[in-house]
């Protein structure tokens, strides 16, 4: 519904305006009712029926005792985090095990921002501290650009130098971009749900919502992938298995080739710069094509078939590194074309 009011001038200084009819039936009003104005971030106005009302915890309960499948309460944890949950209780008719326990505990670890706060023996009750405005969800994509991009180039200068891999440090890693990557979701379904924070967010629609959402995914899974990369590196590099100084050569150019392409896909993302973007999508296909011939070469020259398979993880790895590059890629499009600029315009006829 769009209505145009002009507006009235009422005593010395008083500016009014009218509501529309349909509005007000709607909504019951009537002479004296009140209404609440508040202002957005961006200078617009909201108008709300009634007195502001101060935010209430939302509390989700979860009942362990119908939690039959293996993993289920976790999952169920994670869930009500991202919707928001300020309070989550888990209750039991029957005394909650050490092992029920541990896995709770073990799940809060992976959420930034919750402690369990109170626990007796068929209850145990998990509190979020997280202030959502101090986490504008940009600043989030790139705290989990600068891990990526960590990992990546421990896997670059591995393969480099020939050496193994930290696992542990990159399992930490790795946990780290699964945290960060819970806490936008979080946001993201916050920004959609409360109106009010989605400003301070930095979220202005729900399509841009489901941008931050693809890109924050493609980050997780990145993360993910360079854990598998690693694993595959350090099985190539333990004896006795060697590979080719030719194999090690096009390993390296393609991760350098990777990890550059993975730089300036989060670049032409954070700027919109449409000709980078371009080039990034056209040189997609030049370097996937580069994986087949490499994987061809391992499939043609690697002697063993435990070499094969590693150098094979590695090199599938890399493809959905930039498999993801290119969803980052498109979304960073997509933001381009909903905004106007020096190469398009928008206007409504």
């Amino acid at each position: 519904m769009i209505e145009i009011r002009k507006l009235q001038k009422v005593g010395a200084a008083t500016l009014t305006v009218s509501l529309p009819k349909r509005w007000v039936l709607k909504k019951g009003l009537k002479p004296g009712d009140i209404v609440t104005l508040i202002e957005n971030e961006d200078g617009s106005l909201r108008l709300d029926v009634g007195e502001a009302k101060k935010a209430e915890n939302t509390i989700f309960t979860i009942n362990y005792d119908l939690c039959n499948s293996n993993r289920m309460l976790s999952r169920l944890i994670i869930g009500a985090y991202l919707q928001g949950a300020d309070v989550i209780k888990i209750i039991s008719n029957n005394a909650l095990t050490t092992d029920t326990v541990n896995e709770i505990q073990a799940t809060v670890d992976r959420l930034p921002g919750l402690e369990i706060t109170e626990q007796t023996y068929r209850m145990v009750t998990i509190q979020s501290f997280i202030d959502p405005s101090k986490f504008p969800v940009e600043v989030m994509l790139k705290r989990l650009q600068i891990l990526v991009a960590s990992m990546l180039n421990q896997v670059v200068s591995s393969i480099s130098e020939g050496t193994p891999m930290n696992i542990s440090e990159i399992t930490r890693q790795e946990s780290k971009v699964d945290e960060l990557y819970f806490l936008t979701i979080r946001q993201i379904f916050l920004a959609l749900r409360k109106w009010h924070l989605s400003m301070a967010l930095g979220i202005d629609s729900p399509i841009y919502a489901a941008g931050v959402r693809l890109v924050a995914k493609a980050l997780e899974e990145m993360g993910d992938i360079i854990e598998s990369i690693a694993k595959g590196l350090n099985s190539i590099y333990k004896p006795p298995l060697k590979i080719s100084p030719e194999i090690a050569k096009k390993l390296e150019e393609l991760g350098m080739t990777i990890q550059t392409l993975f730089s300036k896909t989060m670049k032409a993302l954070l700027n919109l710069d449409a000709d980078l973007l371009n080039d990034i999508l056209n040189n997609i296909s030049y370097v996937l094509e580069q994986q087949d011939r490499l994987t061809d070469d391992v499939l043609l020259t690697v002697n063993g078939e435990r070499l094969a398979s590693s150098l094979k993880t590695v090199i599938w790895g890399f493809m959905c590194i930039v498999r993801n590059c290119e969803v980052i890629a498109e979304v960073a499009f997509n933001r381009l074309t909903r905004t106007t600029s020096n190469i398009i315009s928008i206007e409504k006829a």
